[in-house]
């Protein structure tokens, strides 16, 4: 049974509040309901076809690599049937074709090893009355011995990520709380629409433990909050409540950002 004095939160909860409380009350107060968009599906669909490849490995299948990425295609598929389209289908099926490559040929590469958990999902008490909870796309150890958690992006528009390390240092707390004698980890975002590039860190122990505190300030925020005021940015034309937001709309039109006309933070013009 769920406590109703809990408070659960996740990186997007929390990223949600940092960066506008008015979305932050549509979605998570309100519960309003909110449309998939199609660079939303794609991301699922990309992130199913790696999960189910590499948790065949996990599971000791001994099978060659383009079989079994063949298998894990065919069933996200299945899966997203009805909401795909053939170009999500055609792009995906060519960045897998790029991943197969990459780990076949460059052992070097960060990709190529053994991975050791997929979609990795984590609920952590932080204090008495607080949650953090979320999934972790892929973990590994590194040659060197460094535990790596990775998450795939499938942005066109990489430069927001860069210097960005909330998420991936989450994920890094989480693996520590398992582990406490860790007193690195590195950290990926793996970019799927970039040739599987990754933008790596590295975090101390003083980096992980940090994040505790942030997540609690966060918390006691989110709980004082009484007013949810809207913080207008050039992207409120994206959000998935503008229709419940006058001071977005206003946004939106000075910018003219209506939807579909730029591709940004992975969205795509098909």
């Amino acid at each position: 049974m769920e406590n109703p004095d809990e408070l659960r939160l996740s990186v997007s909860k929390t990223k949600c509040f940092s960066q506008c409380k008015k979305q932050f009350e549509f979605s998570y107060i309100l519960k309003l309901p909110k449309k998939d968009e199609d660079y939303h599906i794609f991301g699922k669909f990309c992130h199913k076809a790696l999960e189910d490849f590499h948790q065949a490995y996990i599971n000791g299948s001994t099978d060659p690599f383009n079989l079994q990425m063949g298998r894990a295609f065919k069933s996200a598929v299945v899966e997203f049937k009805d909401v795909l389209t053939k170009e999500m289908k055609k792009e995906c099926f060519d960045l897998i074709n790029k991943y197969l490559k990459i780990i076949s040929k460059d052992k070097d590469n960060h990709l190529s090893i053994p991975v050791l958990a997929v979609e990795k999902t984590f609920r952590f008490n932080i204090s008495d009355n607080v949650v953090l909870n979320g999934m972790i796309d892929r973990v590994q150890i590194d040659p060197d011995g460094v535990l790596h958690v990775g998450d795939y992006k499938t942005t066109k528009n990489k430069k927001y990520l860069k210097n960005d390390w909330f998420q991936l240092l989450t994920y890094a707390y989480i693996m520590y709380m398992e582990d406490p004698t860790l007193t690195k980890v590195r950290g990926s975002y793996i970019l799927l629409r970039h040739d599987f590039e990754c933008i790596t860190t590295e975090f101390d122990l003083k980096d992980i433990l940090s994040i505790k505190d942030k997540y609690l300030d966060y918390a006691d925020k989110m709980n004082s909050e009484k007013e949810y005021p809207t913080t207008p940015t050039a992207l409120c034309g994206w959000c998935p409540y503008l229709e419940h937001c006058p001071d977005g709309q206003e946004k939106a039109e000075q910018f003219n950002a209506k939807r579909n006309a730029l591709p940004i933070y992975g969205e795509v013009k098909w």
